[in-house]
């Protein structure tokens, strides 16, 4: 099995290198040089083309348990690095007691993947920590862990037969025999085509079974009256209400998945398997990162729970954010979703209700947020080519944007000469976490405001964030925009001064990130007499009136 070598993360100091910023315009032509267009795309809506989720599905009713000559049961670790409540290695831990066989995990690196995806530094930091977290962890249970590098000298993402067929083989080399290999269902498109790939190789030698983990109802599960999927979420929410309350147990809302702590393996096992892989250093972050641990997870939540839950209704200030903060330990599944919900609902009481926002106490409201989570994951598998650049209203291609290049790198830096505005892309840049509140301000300002299109924005989002789950980030930009699921009405368009008011009504914030208006009359206005601070880019009043011609023409023809 191949080792990378190169700096260890926590060694490395800050590094800035220049930017490529075409690969924010277009998806990256060494990867997907033949990029899916709206025909193509209306082909899975028609079912002229099979979606990958339901070919997937048809090849999991299918699989099998363990053949009784596995030698070797091998959990193939992605985006679930936790112990706890983890579907898939749970299975394997099953299965290894059963068989009597030797269990050993696994976690695959292909920079392509991280590359293509544009998945941020600060992301892929947090991962390294996390799963160098997870080796300790797993060598008290004397389970070890194989940091598996694919080639990366060779342009082949993970979906591709090359990469398949170098997994079999190297889960085949560290075993002893023939192989039982687990792992949970990721549902974005190239990840599904890889796992349908993986299917295709396995045999008596090499057996694939995948786990639905991520979301706390499946995808696909609940659907309309008329059996169709869902594309808004409030009725959605309704019956994904009624469907978690119907499997309550005596005991807990979700019943979690509990692994005794114990010795799986011989010394042998693990004696010799350190953590020998050093995250390359073009991909390392200089922003702060947070303890990446499960412990750390756990305590955030803990924490949030007991001390600031309460006050939750006030997640969108933007000084204080009083949001839970753990959208980054749920992006790479360090905590499942199942136990957050399940810690959230202790307080609740009761039932848990679809009811309105305004009618919910501050638990109520942060159980409903992270259900948004598993809708946007139920969209995205039913509607695939959201995760293929393509938008869900399919209409909306016909948007003529301005796509001013200059007045995007403007608003990517921090230089619209709007104070909000500013100050969040500049917190965004020098720390990679914003509220959603602040998301929403910026996405509507570029895609509205600027007409710039939202996929340029969706891209220097997902590759700056700690946190960003693809189907979430489409999904968001997808309904400031005006052009996804469940979208707000076009006319909705945000005024930049009303909302630096209400969300950052001292002007705190803008302050702290935009220094240059620290003695600044009111912050909140476009107009300011500071020498190094820019002229407002765009006029509000004007460019409200277009984007409502543009978008009305683009939309309605």
């Amino acid at each position: 099995m191949k080792r990378e070598s190169s700096y260890d993360a926590e060694e490395l100091p800050s590094k800035q290198s220049s930017h490529n910023w075409s690969q924010y315009l277009r998806p990256d032509p060494l990867y997907y040089p033949h990029p899916i267009d709206a025909k193509r795309a209306l082909d899975f809506n028609n079912g002229k083309r099979k979606k990958p989720y339901d070919e997937l599905q048809e090849l999991i009713s299918k699989q099998n348990k363990p053949a009784e000559n596995v030698k070797t049961v091998i959990h193939w670790f992605r985006n679930d690095l936790r112990i706890h409540d983890n579907t898939g290695f749970y299975t394997a831990v099953k299965q290894f007691e059963k068989l009597g066989a030797r269990i050993l995990t696994i976690f695959t690196v292909n920079q392509n993947d991280w590359i293509a995806h544009l998945e941020s530094n600060s992301k892929l930091t947090f991962m390294y920590r996390s799963l160098k977290s997870l080796h300790a962890k797993l060598s008290e249970l004397q389970i070890p862990l194989y940091v598996l590098v694919f080639d990366s000298g060779v342009l082949k993402l993970s979906n591709s037969k090359q990469f398949v067929t170098w997994l079999r083989d190297q889960c085949l080399m560290i075993s002893k025999g023939a192989v039982y290999l687990t792992a949970n269902v990721e549902y974005l498109t190239d990840e599904l085509y890889r796992d349908i790939r993986v299917f295709s190789v396995s045999d008596e030698k090499f057996q694939f079974n995948v786990f639905h983990d991520t979301c706390i109802v499946e995808p696909g599960v609940l659907r309309t009256n008329q059996n169709s999927q869902y594309t808004v979420f409030s009725p959605w929410y309704k019956k994904w209400c009624s469907h978690v309350m119907d499997g309550r147990s005596p005991t807990n809302l979700i019943e979690p998945l509990v692994l005794r702590k114990r010795a799986y393996n011989d010394n042998e096992e693990t004696e010799n398997n350190e953590f020998s892989f050093r995250l390359p250093l073009q991909f390392v972050s200089s922003v702060p990162i947070p303890d990446a641990s499960e412990d750390a997870a756990w305590s955030r939540l803990t924490t949030f729970l007991q001390k600031s839950v309460g006050n939750y209704l006030d997640k969108d200030i933007l000084p204080s954010e009083s949001s839970s903060h753990l959208s980054s330990y749920l992006s790479l599944g360090i905590l499942s979703g199942r136990c957050v919900v399940n810690e959230a609902f202790r307080l609740v009481g009761s039932r848990l209700v679809g009811k309105s926002p305004k009618d919910m106490t501050p638990v109520e409201q942060f159980i409903r947020e992270v259900a948004w989570r598993d809708f946007y994951k139920n969209v995205i598998c039913f509607w695939p080519y959201l995760s293929m650049d393509v938008p869900f209203n399919l209409s909306s291609l016909e948007i003529r944007w301005d796509n001013d290049f200059s007045n995007f790198q403007k608003w990517c830096l921090g230089r619209t000469g709007f104070p909000i505005v500013d100050a969040i892309m500049r917190k965004l840049s020098q720390v990679g976490y914003i509220n959603n509140r602040a998301r929403m301000i910026t996405a509507s300002f570029l895609s509205k405001n600027l007409l710039i299109d939202w996929r340029w924005g969706e891209k220097w989002f997902r590759k700056h964030l700690i946190d960003c789950d693809l189907a979430s980030n489409v999904g968001g930009w997808g309904f400031i925009s005006s052009t996804g699921a469940d979208a707000q009405p076009y006319f909705r368009i945000f005024n930049m001064e009303r909302q630096s008011k209400a969300f950052d009504p001292n002007g705190e914030f803008i302050k702290k990130w935009v220094p240059e208006l620290k003695d600044s009359k009111n912050v909140h206005s476009v107009i300011q007499e500071v020498e190094d601070y820019p002229n407002p880019i765009t006029d509000s009043k004007s460019s409200r009136q277009k984007a409502l011609e543009i978008y009305n023409e683009g939309l309605y023809g």
